[in-house]
């Protein structure tokens, strides 16, 4: 038994994964230290315009960091399912998993997660990003995927978004992406 549901207060936690991203954290910690900053400096502009500069200006920064934060985000399009699906390739073995898709503009992002997480004498839970921002090429990392042994299911999500695919939503969602992030710049 337990003394608070399921952890055990005398012993290490285990590592939990990372809720934001550290990027997304850098641009919010800049911009809540511009309007702290503009806070400061308020006390020193008289009468009425003390408001309106105030309005102005936290408004001017609220909209600045969503529109930066949303650049760096990568859920514009996301889905989740579940299914029963072999793990591995050329196994008859089959498991039960949730399978994420996380699309940017930056990359693709897909996660693997049994239900349970431990099947098959192996702990399922996998999460990868595939850039396709400029400077990266995404059938090098798909290329990488396939090198290291990721399980099938990530792969074969990971395929369609390949420039080799014909189902052709690498390109259509690679552009896409381009031309959102130049408009939010």
């Amino acid at each position: 038994m337990t003394l608070f549901d399921g952890v055990y207060p005398f012993y290490p936690q285990q590592r939990k994964a990372a809720v934001f991203d550290i990027s997304t954290i850098i641009v919010i910690v800049v911009f809540l230290t511009l309007a702290c900053s503009f806070l400061l400096i308020t006390p020193g502009i008289r009468g009425r315009a003390r408001l309106y500069w105030t309005l102005r200006v936290l408004l001017s920064l609220f909209v600045g960091v969503v529109i930066v934060v949303v650049q760096f985000t990568g859920d514009w399009e996301s889905g989740w399912v579940q299914a029963n699906t072999s793990y591995k390739s050329f196994s008859p073995v089959q498991v039960s998993a949730d399978i994420g898709l996380h699309i940017g503009l930056a990359g693709v992002n897909i996660t693997l997660r049994g239900n349970p997480v431990e099947q098959i004498n192996e702990t399922i839970n996998y999460n990868e990003h595939f850039p396709w921002n400029f400077g990266a090429d995404y059938d090098h990392s798909y290329s990488q995927g396939l090198q290291k042994g990721l399980p099938s299911p990530i792969l074969y999500v990971a395929e369609k978004f390949s420039s080799q695919s014909p189902c052709g939503v690498h390109r259509q969602y690679r552009i896409a992406g381009h031309y959102a992030s130049a408009m939010l710049w």
